[in-house]
């Protein structure tokens, strides 16, 4: 009696084991459901928040100007203009001193330009609009280098390696 007794009791015990065992499987077959069939789009392409039209493509070409495209991408093509404009979109300062340097460059007709006229203007910007051109850099190089292309493809830089050392810009311009 006492041996029929154990056998239910493990036996009662494997049922509710392999009832706990199948019940997450049933119930996610359960909740299961197929797509409709359209492609899920993980992150929206970029759109300009505070420089719209001709402002915007001003920054894009000085931004690529600055950083032009080699055998790797370019300012433009790392998306920096838009770096530039949500940091213009958080600063208020910045802003005001990005639309004055775009200002000078409207004024220079800079969009109309050839390309080898618009690195002249840049040239003369260095003299001519000190404070714009450094922000510009600045804000170029920050946002190149924090971008996918700057890092993985201008860079080389893939987080999940061990670098001994790392010698930073090899360019004797850039060396201290």
């Amino acid at each position: 009696m006492l041996k029929s007794s154990i056998m239910k009791t493990t036996s009662n015990r494997r049922n509710v084991l392999k009832a706990l065992a199948v019940a997450p499987a049933a119930l996610a077959q359960q909740q299961h459901q197929h797509g409709t069939g359209e492609l899920l789009q993980i992150a929206a392409a970029p759109k300009p928040q505070v420089f719209m039209g001709e402002d915007m493509k001003a920054i894009e070409r000085l931004a690529d100007i600055i950083i032009p495209r080699s055998d790797t991408p370019g300012a433009a093509d790392a998306g920096v203009h838009f770096f530039i404009d949500s940091a213009a979109k958080r600063n208020q300062g910045l802003e005001k001193s990005l639309r004055a340097g775009i200002a000078w460059l409207k004024k220079n007709d800079f969009l109309k330009l050839s390309e080898k006229e618009q690195i002249a203007l840049v040239t003369r910007m260095v003299t001519d609009e000190p404070r714009f051109f450094k922000t510009m850099k600045d804000m170029t190089i920050d946002g190149y280098y924090g971008s996918k292309e700057g890092l993985t493809k201008e860079l080389e830089w893939h987080g999940n390696t061990f670098l001994s050392e790392f010698k930073g810009c090899t360019h004797p311009e850039h060396q201290v």
